[in-house]
């Protein structure tokens, strides 16, 4: 007889489960697939780009002072940089970097001293938000907000997680027209190698 009530239980436990595999199934193919993307490949899209932009803090001392002038310029500069701010027809180039790291500031140099090459490619400088504090040294020691084409601040979107390679600083990655990755370069970077990418 337990025989008999242990053979039924089986029949009985194969044909639910017999009978449940087809909602299953179903199920799997309803269901949406979360594709993550790897932005250190090349070709990968660009992640969304928000900086904190670097603020001189003698313009701000002379707002505060009431500085009319300033003032004004101070309600048309933007605070943030976004990924709309850096849309052209040309290249871009992100280059994270520590503002206390002398291969930053050289690379920074380099740029600098070759900014007539740079007619249409935007450079973005981003650095961590724990180096907020050490920007405006950098900047003063490189004279960065001489020159328009820099955009120098702090990463505010996550970017720079989702692209370092964790090798050397800086790190300058290039980005195609349209915003997908074409080059990684870590540490110090002569002229002649980022030539073929500016436009």
């Amino acid at each position: 007889m337990l025989r008999y009530v242990l053979l039924l239980a089986c029949i009985a436990g194969a044909t639910n489960t017999i009978a449940q595999k087809p909602a299953a199934a179903h199920t799997k193919t309803t269901e949406k697939q979360v594709v993550e993307i790897d932005y250190k490949e090349k070709g990968a899209p660009m992640p969304p780009i928000k900086v904190l932009l670097y603020q001189d803090s003698a313009k701000n001392e002379a707002i505060e002072k009431g500085d009319a002038e300033a003032k004004r310029k101070k309600s048309q500069e933007k605070i943030y940089l976004t990924t709309e701010d850096v849309a052209n027809n040309a290249n871009l180039f992100v280059m994270m970097f520590n503002p206390t790291c002398s291969h930053c500031e050289d690379e920074a140099a380099i740029m600098r001293n070759n900014i007539s090459l740079f007619k249409k490619t935007n450079i973005v400088l981003m650095a961590n938000p724990g180096m907020k504090q050490y920007l405006p040294d950098f900047v003063h020691r490189q004279h960065l907000d001489d020159y328009p084409t820099f955009r120098i601040g702090i990463d505010s979107a996550d970017f720079i997680n989702k692209v370092y390679l964790f090798q050397m600083l800086p790190q300058i990655n290039i980005y195609d027209h349209s915003r997908k990755l074409i080059k990684t370069f870590n540490g110090e970077v002569v002229i002649d190698s980022l030539k073929k990418y500016i436009e």
